[in-house]
């Protein structure tokens, strides 16, 4: 039986609801990125759970909680604002990118981090019975795949081979998917398996196109940030890329500081960026597309192990 794995147990995809993909709940990178940028640390129990009774209320019924080790993850949030709020969160392993990594992991071995996420993902996250349920790894460069970096990827691969999870990622500004998904299916990874995340900060036809020719999907997670782009700019290349028949699409606000969330004074939070993508695609077929079908497919595992 198919299942996706939920912080609270595993459920039936057909019970996920809408959901947003590629969000944050917390965040605290290491000291140097939040000295440098201090909105980079944010969140507690108290903020997320009323972040995730507001986005319940307005329709939310899934989310995913990318925060990994290295930028800051606590999982007994992820539990507490689900158990609160009803909405089913699913928390990642794996690492973000290779500037907030542990120090040492350039010295571990591939199998040795393969085997730290698939713990995560079968035992529980820090000593807890809450299990991941996503891998998250990601580059930190538009230019090259770090070594180190390209160490992680391939440990997740492997881990998403022998337990059926799904890996998202994340990118620099959207460039090296192409890069990323190499390494990914080098090690016998399928492709389906893959969503490749903010490719909405490099939009252009024939990089997705090529992306989701070779079977990943694509993860146009930026909604509500005029910064990186408009909200119509996204819905025009959801509806291209379904007109052409390329349906392995996924979106989200990456809402991952505290000025986007109200529950910390900011804007516009999970539930108004969720339902900013409906109106801005105004197509109820297509926006069920993105954030009920699609997320029920791409979160189910591949014939892992419960």
């Amino acid at each position: 039986m198919s299942f996706i794995r939920t912080v609270l147990g595993d459920v039936d995809p057909a019970e996920l609801g809408s959901t947003l993909i590629h969000e944050h709940l917390l965040t605290s990178p290491p000291p140097y990125a939040s000295q440098d940028d201090p909105d980079l640390e944010f969140g507690d129990q108290a903020g997320a759970t009323s972040e995730l009774e507001a986005y319940a209320a307005a329709g939310g019924g899934g989310l995913c909680e990318l925060t990994t080790v290295d930028y800051g993850r606590d999982v007994s949030v992820a539990v507490a604002a689900s158990r609160a709020s009803g909405v089913h969160v699913v928390q990642a392993t794996g690492m973000q990118k290779g500037i907030y990594y542990p120090a040492g992991t350039s010295r571990r071995d591939v199998d040795d981090l393969a085997d730290e996420f698939v713990a995560d993902i079968e035992k529980g996250i820090d000593g807890t019975g809450a299990k991941a349920g996503v891998i998250k790894v990601g580059t930190c460069s538009t230019e090259a795949v770090w070594d180190v970096e390209a160490k992680v990827i391939r440990a997740a691969a492997r881990a998403a081979v022998r337990t059926g999870a799904p890996i998202l990622t994340h990118t620099q500004a959207g460039h090296l998917g192409s890069e990323q998904l190499d390494l990914l299916l080098d090690e016998g990874l399928p492709a389906d398996q893959v969503c490749l995340g903010h490719l909405d900060r490099n939009i252009g036809w024939e990089y997705l196109r090529g992306l989701v020719e070779r079977g990943a999907w694509v993860g146009l997670d930026q909604w509500t940030k005029d910064k990186y782009g408009t909200d119509a700019a996204r819905a025009d290349m959801v509806r291209r890329l379904v007109d052409a028949g390329h349906t392995r699409i996924t979106v989200s606000g990456d809402l991952g500081r505290g000025r986007y969330q109200p529950a910390y004074g900011g804007s516009p939070g999970f539930a108004a960026c969720h339902a900013a993508i409906r109106t801005v695609l105004a197509d109820n077929a297509i926006a069920d597309l993105v954030l009920i079908e699609n997320p029920a497919r791409f979160l189910a595992f591949r014939g892992g192990n419960r």
